[in-house]
């Protein structure tokens, strides 16, 4: 798969093949900027080099399966087959209401899941395999070349825990940001994780660049453990611990996710965030529990303002995330990689 290489690594092709290094940067301008979709519209490269990349690479290596579209708010939610006849979802958000003009592309590192978090659907598939970095860069362009829309923000909160497939995940976010890639800042491309410790700390000792999310979502250990098995093995006490001691102050502020469910927004829960968390700068991103099989109820209105009230005595930024796409099944929590029956469009592909 042509897009697993580094631009170093496609580099090295070139020059493996007597030819210059610089065609690398023509390559991935080609790949991502112009985002081709076959190796014969590379017209800067002769006939005979055209030939030799289509039979070392694969250049596209997801198939569209099903794409639909909300009639809600206009999330976008794409099926795709892998070459190997497994099923992973993206998601495109063109509007959360948090940012005027924000495109953002939530992608997916894995098939299935091995983390067995109680509220979310792609748990239920367990883990399969990782994803490769092409895999992982080839949502972003086929979600582009079926839109014609260019986003210029990146989540890694689709199916997969990104953290368990780290270095696949780094690579696939470097290629995102180069200037001969898609070129996406790094401020723009955040890496969320249920709390895998290890590659937590080495993703704060490698000074990785781009935003980093946490999935807290409860305050009390028994009930974090019964809702997220990691809990057991990595507790999130002492995982914020390490961020309140090594996490750079000087980075954008840590951002501390949290499913909302009736039994984790008290006041007491809102005083132990505090003290958890009581040099780590972060922001709160609240998340209103999304319908799923998982039989547990969503907060009320009043609940939730309740909750953000009981926040203020941190005095940090807290936000609520608006559910987008769940009359699709494409809100947090609810990806499945499964074929829905629901409308499919094919309009705008290149």
């Amino acid at each position: 798969m042509i897009k697993n290489l580094s631009l170093e690594e496609a580099g090295a092709y070139f020059k493996q093949k007597g030819l210059q290094e610089y065609r690398a940067k023509q390559l991935f301008s080609w790949i991502y900027d112009r985002n081709c979709g076959s190796f014969d519209e590379m017209t800067t490269f002769s006939k005979e080099l055209r030939a030799e990349l289509s039979s070392d690479f694969i250049l596209n290596p997801l198939e569209l399966e099903e794409r639909t579209i909300s009639e809600k708010d206009g999330t976008e939610k794409f099926l795709f087959r892998t070459h190997d006849g497994h099923f992973i979802e993206t998601v495109l958000i063109k509007n959360d209401g948090t940012e005027d003009g924000r495109l953002t592309v939530c992608v997916s590192s894995q098939v299935g899941c091995a983390m067995g978090c109680v509220f979310c659907e792609t748990a239920k598939l367990g883990f399969i395999r990782n994803l490769e970095p092409a895999e992982i860069l080839d949502q972003l362009g086929q979600v582009r070349r079926y839109t014609g829309l260019k986003n210029n923000n990146i989540v890694f909160m689709g199916m997969g825990e990104p953290f368990m497939n780290y270095e696949n995940v780094i690579k696939a976010a470097q290629i995102m940001n180069y200037s001969f890639g898609f070129h996406i800042s790094v401020r723009k491309i955040t890496l969320s994780t249920c709390g895998i410790f290890p590659q937590i700390e080495r993703f704060i000792d490698e000074k990785q660049p781009f935003n980093l999310a946490l999935s807290l979502n409860d305050t009390v250990w028994e009930r974090r453990a019964q809702s997220m098995p990691i809990e057991k093995k990595y507790p999130f006490k002492k995982i914020a611990s390490l961020l309140n001691k090594k996490f750079p102050v000087s980075r954008n502020r840590l951002t501390i996710e949290y499913v909302m469910k009736n039994d984790n927004i008290s006041r007491e829960d809102a005083k132990r965030i505090k003290e958890m968390f009581r040099f780590a700068r972060i922001k709160m991103n609240l998340i209103p529990l999304n319908p799923g099989s998982s039989g547990i109820e969503r907060p009320s209105d009043d609940a939730i303002n309740a909750f953000i009230d009981y926040l203020s005595i941190m005095n940090v930024p807290v936000s609520i995330r608006k559910s987008m796409g769940s009359d699709i099944g494409g809100a947090c929590g609810q990806l499945s990689g499964k074929k829905t029956g629901q409308r499919t469009i094919f309009e705008n592909a290149g």
